[in-house]
């Protein structure tokens, strides 16, 4: 099982840190996430295609396991949409 951390800061930050993920087809990630700027557009984190949603408190991690199923590209995205990211599975 992959373990990556990503960090969720504003735009000082740019944003989520890595923002491009890239992960192995078949082989489940964890993903935590620890929210470091107070911007209440970062408080909830969204991946569509794996019909997840999870808040995020501010400097607590938050673990999140994607099961990787296909290759190719997917998004996530804060909770206004304003700051995004992609994971690759390959």
């Amino acid at each position: 099982m992959d373990k990556i951390i990503v960090t969720a800061g504003g735009l000082a930050e740019g944003g989520y840190k890595p923002n491009t993920i890239t992960i192995n087809q078949g082989k489940p990630a964890t993903l935590t996430f620890i929210r470091t700027d107070s911007n209440r557009c970062l408080e909830e984190i969204i991946f569509p295609d794996y019909k997840i949603k999870e808040y995020l408190p501010l400097n607590i991690p938050i673990t999140i396991t994607l099961p990787p199923k296909k290759k190719g590209v997917s998004g996530f995205y804060c909770g206004m949409n304003m700051f995004h990211g992609r994971i690759r599975i390959v």
